[in-house]
């Protein structure tokens, strides 16, 4: 739901006793946030390197491996 059906995300904050919030509208971005937290958060304390690549260049992907 939008924020401000809730009056705005500085009282979304409040309300989940947090410093700051942010409002997504839209499944595929909800995942991006998640994996990406995920990818920079935790991972690198586990010792996991993950590295995005664009698109479908293989010499990208191959160079990507080293």
């Amino acid at each position: 739901m939008p924020a401000n059906v809730f009056g705005g995300k500085e009282e979304m904050a409040v309300l989940e006793g947090e410093i700051n919030v942010i409002s997504i509208l839209s499944g595929w971005t909800v995942q991006f946030v998640a994996i990406s937290t995920i990818r920079s958060a935790t991972l690198p304390k586990l010792e996991i390197n993950v590295k995005f690549i664009l698109g479908d260049d293989s010499e990208e992907q191959k160079n990507s491996l080293n």
